[in-house]
């Protein structure tokens, strides 16, 4: 390599990684997609109240007959059981995370005889749902859409104005490179 490319390089290189920085928000949440009609609503466990505000509401406009709940709050739990009283509530999920919750959702889809569901979640979380749901669900016929829910907190373009979208963010990079040595190489 020449000395100009070199320097070219060197010049370049902290502006693209200053680029790709400013846009892990974006690439994060890249794969959640507008709401279908589906079998379900499936609301990932965690959060502050936002992702059972969006599954509540894709039921309620009739986008799905039936909510699923993993591991909610006693606040969610009061109000979907209120509002739905055959709403499902999954505490069981093992492991208890993304991975688990694609797992056990696939196991029960097929009991159920469901052949797809929306899937909530929030927005920095996408990516790696993505990665752990198209995993679990490859070969089979059954299909997930992400849906993002509206958590106040999250920008997608200035994510690191806010310190729980900061640390969200920081912790989904390390999760995602977790996730594929976990799951794709099966180291630890």
């Amino acid at each position: 390599m020449n000395r100009t490319v070199r320097a070219l390089l060197l010049l370049f290189l902290p502006g693209i990684a200053m680029l790709g920085l400013w846009g892990a928000g974006a690439i994060l949440a890249l794969p959640s997609s507008n709401p279908q009609r589906a079998d379900a609503v499936v609301m990932l466990g965690g959060g502050d109240g936002a992702r059972y505000a969006r599954a509540r509401e894709l039921v309620l406009a009739g986008l799905a007959p039936r909510l699923v709940l993993i591991d909610p709050t006693a606040a969610e739990l009061a109000d979907a059981t209120t509002r739905f009283p055959d709403a499902m509530v999954w505490k069981d999920v093992l492991p208890g995370n993304s991975w688990g919750e694609a797992k056990t959702t696939r196991t029960r889809m097929q009991a159920n005889g469901w052949k797809s569901v929306l899937v909530v979640t929030d927005p920095p979380h996408m990516l790696r749902v993505r990665y752990a749901w198209a995993s679990n669900f490859f070969g089979s016929d059954l299909h997930f859409v992400l849906v993002a829910a509206n958590p106040t907190w999250w920008s997608t373009w200035r994510w690191w104005q806010n310190p729980q979208s900061a640390r969200f963010v920081g912790e989904e990079m390390l999760k995602l490179g977790y996730y594929v040595v976990r799951y794709r190489f099966g180291i630890f």
